[in-house]
């Protein structure tokens, strides 16, 4: 059912971010033949800044559109008159709240595919081919002469931060929907105040484990250590992880809590 419910969501996003992956994508080939075929006074003037403009635009657009169909399709979904249907479902509310964050999360990687396609499309365009191929094959040559599986794990990692990040990040909003939306009316309003004391309560818990690790002497010690190389990053990204991890643990159950046991779509 889990699958199913995550189908649901990728058409639902897919209505609206495939068009603008396909406009952005359009508009880059668009940039890249202006480039290579107008002349460059031509395309330096009024036109040239007009496609510039609208690709720009596009660009954010995309961005921004993804963010606010992260926390729409959580908010009208499961908060709003859709709810009665949707936890009518013979489902969990856990997969529910997997749902979006699994669908969402996946979006955002798409994003970054479209974004490498997009400048793709804008060099195989603006480049000529024969240029365009020179390139990768002496990148390739390159690549191969040199070691790179230590930097490509390392780039692995920051990219599963990245991504833990962002679930953190997502799953903070859906609890503080979750809590604002006890709220007998103004529950956009409760939302917001229940986000921002969450950053308060994770702010006071920062500097109290700071209080401690100074006391304790786990501070100076951890910072002692990150002055060695190699070790250092090792370090900061496995207390990243776990922290993040932790983060996501508590959102996800208070929001499972407010959904599952004290839900009001009133």
């Amino acid at each position: 059912m889990l699958t199913k419910l995550i189908g649901y969501e990728m058409k639902a996003f897919g209505r609206i971010i495939l068009p603008l992956y396909a406009a952005t994508i359009g508009m880059a080939l668009i940039m890249g033949l202006g480039v290579r075929v107008l002349d460059r006074e031509v395309y330096s003037n009024i036109l040239g800044a007009v496609i510039v403009m609208v690709f720009t635009t596009l660009i954010l657009a995309t961005m921004v559109m993804t963010g606010v169909l992260c926390v729409q399709r959580f908010y009208s979904n499961l908060l709003g008159k859709e709810g009665y249907l949707m936890f009518s479902l013979p489902v969990e509310t856990h997969q529910l709240i997997l749902s979006k964050v699994l669908s969402s999360l996946i979006w955002t990687l798409l994003g970054g595919v479209a974004g490498i396609c997009t400048v793709a499309a804008w060099g195989l365009t603006a480049i000529p081919v024969q240029k365009f191929v020179t390139f990768f094959r002496e990148a390739g040559i390159f690549i191969r002469r040199m070691s790179l599986g230590q930097e490509i794990g390392e780039a692995a990692v920051w990219l599963l931060i990245g991504i833990l990040l962002f679930a953190a990040s997502l799953m903070q909003i859906y609890a503080a929907m979750a809590i604002g939306h006890q709220w007998s009316s103004h529950r956009i309003l409760g939302s917001i105040l229940a986000y921002f004391g969450i950053d308060i309560v994770k702010s006071i818990i920062a500097r109290l484990l700071g209080q401690i690790g100074l006391y304790t002497g786990w501070t100076s010690f951890f910072i002692a250590n990150t002055e060695e190389t190699g070790v250092t990053m090792g370090q900061v990204q496995v207390f990243v992880i776990i922290s993040t991890i932790i983060w996501i643990v508590i959102y996800s159950v208070a929001t499972w809590y407010f959904l599952d046991r004290r839900l009001n779509l009133e």
